[in-house]
């Protein structure tokens, strides 16, 4: 059994290490100084920060990181907002279509957010919503996966509590923000942190809709960096690339835990 379990550890982690590497090399190019970058294929030899000044002299980076803050937490809590409403609503009241509304949900599910890349963008342009961050946020408002979540777990939710909340004299709204959603807080923030990290690390949307410089996310800035003087300046770009990856991974190795212990309940329970 000690065996099994050390050869599984070292499974593991070799499965862990052969996904990070590529993360990991273009923190060693970061940090490089520029003679070594391609005069060896092992870049952690020489260390230096010229890199990073020069791409936060440069670039705008606070500008594009506040963009994409607002645009991500936007995204995030208006899913958790909108999929917490609607499992509260599939749980706590019946009404004609619920099942088959249900099913459309889940019917989301399955078609990807790039289907929907041209008509949103011109219902965007129609509502004179390009370069805003309104524009930006409201098409992703998709709470598919996030209904289906809740309302597994809410129909767990022991009954008892509800209807006694009921006979002191509590409302839907009570029953929802002062005893389902404190009791479901691990997979709120579970939901949060995987719609926020979803959005950071959207390209092709914010692309899309915002593409004035004032309005650009990390993503989208180091695409353009790429294209233009940092084409050639390897150092600086990996540098670029690091900032704009750094905060989401970060945050998920700091919350890891109640992201995929979410995923394994939601599993079980459905």
């Amino acid at each position: 059994m000690a065996r099994r379990r050390a050869w599984l550890a070292a499974l593991l982690g070799a499965a862990a290490l052969f996904n990070l590497a590529p993360f990991l090399y273009q923190v060693g190019l970061s940090l490089a100084p520029s003679e070594r970058i391609f005069s060896s294929p092992w870049p952690f030899m020489g260390f230096t920060l010229d890199h990073y000044r020069y791409v936060l002299e440069k670039l705008p980076m606070w500008q594009y990181a506040w963009n994409t803050l607002v645009f991500a937490l936007g995204v995030s809590l208006g899913h958790l907002l909108l999929s917490l409403l609607a499992a509260y609503a599939f749980v706590r009241y019946r009404f004609p279509l619920q099942e088959a509304l249900f099913a459309l949900f889940l019917v989301s599910l399955m078609v990807p957010f790039v289907v929907t890349y041209l008509p949103s963008y011109l219902l965007v342009a129609k509502m004179g919503l390009l370069n805003t961050f309104p524009g930006l946020i409201l098409p992703m408002l998709t709470a598919g996966y996030g209904v289906f979540l809740l309302r597994q777990h809410f129909r767990h939710f022991p009954r008892e509590i509800l209807e006694a909340a009921l006979v002191d004299g509590a409302d839907g709204f009570a029953l929802l923000f002062r005893i389902l959603a404190p009791a479901s807080l691990p997979t709120l923030v579970a939901l949060f942190l995987i719609a926020l990290i979803g959005a950071w690390n959207q390209f092709v949307w914010p692309g899309l809709v915002a593409n004035r410089p004032d309005m650009y996310v990390l993503t989208v800035a180091v695409q353009r960096f790429a294209g233009g003087e940092g084409g050639s300046a390897w150092g600086p770009l990996m540098a670029a690339s690091v900032i704009a990856t750094l905060p989401a991974f970060l945050l998920f190795l700091l919350f890891r835990r109640v992201v995929l212990e979410t995923f394994m309940e939601g599993g079980v329970r459905a």
